[in-house]
């Protein structure tokens, strides 16, 4: 099968062809030099609101064409390596909505041809493949997600049983393992990252007074231990480019960091953080709310910020930092439930366009450009690619979305890891 990537790079709309219509041509004035008869251009608008999925997510893509009847229309799909592709046309209002189902067998992309009299138009429709892995038996509930050796390592929530709150769980194909860490008891793995060379780094809220610890094990299993020196919550993990992991201390206007010799750092700050991300040229950034809401750039050797205030004051709280592929970073407004990109070069800011009644929670960037975004109010995915958000109906709340950097979607939902390839 195509990778995603190759997929979704695939266009979803195309302009429609020029067609001619028109009455003959209007008697030219004595005298006047004879004109050729004008044409006017037929349209055809087609829009892509669903897409496709096949395997263990059975959704069939769904395309709109705006102020056409089905008894208008004229459609053909085909897949392009030929597997049966199904279509069916139905009225809703005064559109047209194409489905397109795609059998076992094929592979995408479907490619469409939609008339209607003079007018047409060509569409080329992904059609994804999902596969799924049960995690401990499908009572799991994951609280993030990172890249990890060519699949995701995932966490679960904090509220979890011992043995999920004591072991990550990783997967690269269609088996999901413990990776477990010397934890015990009440303690809760809270957070963690991977670091560019391959070790894992979590963060543990400990029950006793010994309080929280960050904990690197090694590529060759190798354990470190660095107590934080707090009872306080670590949270939101990252690694910069030498190695050093950054946790945010809830309640405090500091960051606490490690590096993979145990050596304990901080970095205190004005204002106290909500997450925190590192770009790919190893500046931090964070969110905060409150007064003042803002994303903050933090130089990690410096201590240098430069502030973006966003949203409303004293009532936005801006969320889920996702750096994008062009520099820019990604985030929600929970409140609102709105997603941004905000440009750190010139500080501008643009919603992405999410559909009416639509609830961002996280957020994932893809390779080729796209943006993918969860609503778990309305147990939706959506893939948001030129200006377009079209969506995948889940039934349930899609939790740890990721992206890997192959492109594949990677999110939990109802204890089964699902990928979309």
């Amino acid at each position: 099968m195509r990778s995603l990537t190759a997929l979704l790079t695939a266009p979803l709309l195309t302009a429609a062809l020029l067609a001619s219509c028109g009455a003959g041509p209007a008697t030219p004035a004595a005298g006047a030099p004879t004109t050729p008869p004008t044409t006017a251009p037929a349209s055809l608008t087609v829009r892509l609101e669903t897409l496709a999925v096949t395997g263990a997510l059975n959704v069939p893509g769904t395309l709109r064409v705006n102020g056409r009847g089905p008894a208008d229309l004229t459609v053909t799909a085909r897949d392009v390596q030929g597997a049966p592709v199904s279509v069916t046309l139905n009225a809703s209002g005064t559109d047209t909505l194409i489905g397109v189902t795609g059998t076992a067998a094929a592979r995408g992309p479907v490619m469409l041809s939609v008339q209607a009299g003079a007018a047409r138009a060509s569409v080329t429709l992904p059609l994804l493949r999902a596969s799924a892995a049960p995690i401990m038996g499908g009572t799991y509930q994951a609280g993030g997600a990172v890249p990890w050796q060519g699949g995701v390592l995932l966490r679960a929530v904090a509220n979890a049983g011992a043995d999920a709150r004591h072991a990550l769980m990783g997967s690269a194909g269609a088996e999901v393992t413990a990776l477990p860490f010397p934890v015990t008891g009440l303690d809760t793995l809270t957070g963690h990252a991977v670091a560019p060379d391959g070790s894992v780094w979590v963060a543990v809220r400990g029950a006793t007074a010994a309080g929280s610890e960050l904990i690197r094990r090694a590529p060759d299993g190798t354990l470190t231990r660095v107590p934080a020196g707090t009872t306080e919550t670590l949270s939101s993990l990252g690694v910069t480019p030498d190695g050093r992991v950054w946790a945010v201390v809830y309640g405090q206007a500091r960051l606490l960091s490690a590096a993979p010799d145990g050596t304990r750092g901080e970095l205190p700050l004005g204002s106290v953080p909500d997450a925190l991300t590192v770009s790919a040229d190893g500046a931090l950034l964070l969110t905060r709310r409150g007064d003042s809401p803002a994303v903050l750039r933090v130089d990690p050797a410096s201590g240098a910020v430069r502030t973006y205030p966003v949203g409303t004051p004293g009532v936005s709280v801006p969320a889920a930092p996702t750096p994008a592929p062009d520099g820019t970073l990604l985030f929600t407004e929970t409140r609102a439930g709105s997603a941004w990109r905000l440009d750190p070069r010139s500080g501008a800011q643009v919603a992405l366009p999410l559909p009416a009644g639509a609830r961002a929670g996280a957020l994932a960037a893809a390779p080729d450009g796209s943006v993918w975004v969860s609503d778990p109010s309305a147990g939706t995915l959506l893939r948001v690619a030129d200006g377009v958000a079209a969506q995948v109906p889940l039934g349930g709340a899609a939790r740890a979305l990721t992206v890997t950097p192959d492109g594949r979607v990677w999110f939990e939902l109802g204890g089964q890891l699902i990928t979309l390839n």
